[in-house]
């Protein structure tokens, strides 16, 4: 384990925080690991009542003062010294990585770039969420903040949640959970040729898994767009939006399938790589308007894509113009016809991710219990998948 925590005593400042909480009778609940069952620290027990004026489930104090894991008055996480600011969201991820499977740093600077962008209001009036990547030396000095860890190698991670514990809790500092989510770069798990997980919505865990033994061949933009997607999971967001339903026309976010591995493509010939910024009106698949697309101005600098019945995808134009969504040459009638490819006619809604982005999943920000997660939502894109989506 390579952490290196900064040790600045701040004892009085420790001891009023704690004086502060035992006057409140605040205690948060805590949800233990599964294999090193934690005592509730004071400093975790105080943060769900802590101010947080930023809303990223950091508590202000952490970041100005930096974080005491144990109370002792020493601390334990200097989020100060990291880039943290109790005024601009901060999200912070260490990334452990299996030899060769380490993204570069050109896709951890788009990733950043890609918070960056967000359009998100902070107090300090600016827009955009800070992410802070940790990969350790290898990653590059900008990406090396103290952990990140090569482990040993396996190609088949299986039970893919409990290894993925283990891996974790042998390589990443238990004093680090409560600030960063931990993800694995790693081969295949469970023998499922499966791009990576989550393994639950929201989390403080994942994994990216695009590597030798189902013979991927990773691209940056893959690297890139995997990442976001299943840290998206952390942060609470689903392949749908509003549900489970994946390939969705009028959800443009790399959540959803049809974009997670080359992005949403933009009429200008550039692709977004990120969470989708407004919610179309929803599609009802009884009775598809071609002449109207989307339906939104909003869309009118993207394109989307669905699915014809023959199996095929299509592309469109501005995605605010007429859609042939029965595949007939002509953007004329008003249709029935399964365009996301499930072979069901329903409404399709979609959601305006960043609108609905969740902080402090898991242990982040204090501790809260795992949520349940439908077992269908547990399933990801496949390298079978993704060749049958390749060669439509």
């Amino acid at each position: 384990m390579k952490f290196r925590p900064r040790a600045v005593v701040l004892a009085t400042l420790s001891a009023l925080a704690l004086t502060a909480a035992a006057a409140s009778g605040a205690v948060a609940s805590i949800a233990p690991d599964k294999q090193q069952p934690p005592a509730p620290a004071p400093a975790l027990a105080a943060a769900t009542t802590a101010t947080d004026t930023d809303g990223d489930s950091l508590p202000d104090a952490w970041e100005t003062d930096g974080y005491d894991a144990n109370g002792d008055g020493v601390v334990d996480v200097d989020l100060p010294a990291l880039g943290a600011t109790p005024n601009k969201k901060d999200l912070f991820v260490e990334m452990d990585y299996m030899s060769g499977r380490l993204a570069s740093t050109a896709a951890f600077d788009r990733i950043v770039q890609s918070f960056a962008n967000a359009p998100i209001s902070n107090p300090d009036g600016s827009t955009g969420i800070r992410i802070h990547l940790d990969g350790g030396a290898a990653a590059g000095a900008a990406y090396d903040l103290g952990g990140g860890n090569q482990v040993p190698y396996d190609s088949n991670l299986s039970p893919a949640e409990s290894q993925t514990d283990a891996i974790k809790n042998a390589n990443f500092a238990s004093v680090r959970k409560a600030v960063f989510h931990y993800m694995l770069w790693a081969d295949d798990y469970d023998n499922s040729c499966s791009s990576g997980n989550a393994f639950a919505i929201p989390n403080d865990t994942f994994i990216v898994t695009m590597g030798p033994k189902c013979q991927w061949t990773v691209t940056e933009n893959m690297n890139v767009g995997t990442f976001i997607h299943e840290l998206g999971h952390d942060l609470g967001l689903t392949h749908g939006g509003t549900d489970s339903v994946n390939y969705k026309p009028n959800y443009l976010s790399v959540m959803n399938y049809a974009f997670q591995f080359n992005g949403v493509p933009r009429t200008s010939g550039a692709s977004w790589f990120s969470y989708s910024t407004f919610a179309p009106p929803a599609l009802n698949e009884r009775s598809l308007n071609e002449s109207v697309g989307l339906n939104t101005s909003q869309a009118s600098t993207w394109k989307t894509s669905w699915k014809c019945a023959n199996g095929t995808t299509r592309t469109s134009g501005a995605a605010n113009a007429g859609i042939d969504w029965n595949c007939d040459g002509d953007t004329a009638d008003t249709t029935s016809t399964s365009i996301n490819g499930d072979g069901s006619k329903s409404t399709l809604t979609a959601q305006n991710n960043w609108a609905n982005i969740r902080f402090g999943g898991g242990d982040v920000g204090g501790g809260s219990p795992k949520p349940k997660t439908a077992s269908h939502e547990l399933h990801e894109m496949t390298k079978q998948e993704y060749t049958k989506l390749s060669n439509r």
